[in-house]
């Protein structure tokens, strides 16, 4: 495929246009009620989303997590603290997240900072996975090199078929990631989206803003 092919490949929306008089006032809110809109027609995880990160040297990076939470405190996800994503927030705990539902035509954009949650809500968390995620988690040094896949299964087959109870490893735990910017992105007609953006103004309002597609 060359370039002149991708050149028309292009979704035409259609969604009706988003008006502020639409939005809730707080993002959390607003939210809540793309995501019950998003688990009603996307057929696949509806809670994936990208999470960005930057390393000590400004070097970004990019992967999909899951999100497991959300409340007026922040988005969390969970992931070992020794992993890739874990060193960058070490360094620089500024990230972003982005939600994308293409059924809905619609995108969420988060920006802000991420902290370690508490280790109760962590424990409660990972005592709540199924057995093979939880050794899987507890055995895996996450980003190192891996030399055997076939070794480490057997150790997660060996620790799962020894009984034991499983405990999460002190590496490993959510990150709760508080926001300052929230935007929301709408498909619209002929590429004239709709976009608006919450902007955290001192540490309890919100103000919002439409912005040019």
């Amino acid at each position: 495929m060359t370039n002149r092919n991708l050149y028309h490949m292009r979704k035409e929306y259609s969604q009706s246009s988003l008006e502020r008089e639409h939005l809730c006032d707080n993002p959390f809110e607003q939210f809540s009620r793309w995501f019950e809109e998003a688990l009603e027609f996307e057929p696949h995880e509806v809670n994936a989303m990208t999470l960005a990160t930057v390393d000590s040297n400004s070097a970004p990076s990019a992967r999909v997590v899951l999100l497991k939470s959300f409340s007026a405190d922040g988005f969390i996800f969970f992931t070992n603290y020794s992993s890739k994503k874990g060193g960058d927030i070490s360094v620089n705990n500024r990230v972003a997240l982005l939600f994308y539902w293409p059924q809905t035509m619609r995108q969420v954009r988060v920006e802000g900072s991420a902290f370690k949650i508490d280790p109760s809500e962590s424990d409660e968390y990972f005592n709540s996975r199924p057995a093979l995620s939880k050794a899987s988690s507890a055995l895996s040094k996450q980003s190192s090199p891996l030399e055997n896949r076939d070794e480490f299964d057997k150790r997660v087959n060996t620790l799962l078929g020894s009984g034991a109870e499983i405990s999460r490893p002190d590496n490993w735990g959510g990150y709760s990631v508080k926001p300052d910017h929230i935007e929301f992105w709408q498909g619209g007609v002929g590429r004239s989206h709709d976009r608006f953006i919450y902007s955290l103004e001192g540490s309890q309002e919100w103000s919002i803003t439409r912005l040019y597609p």
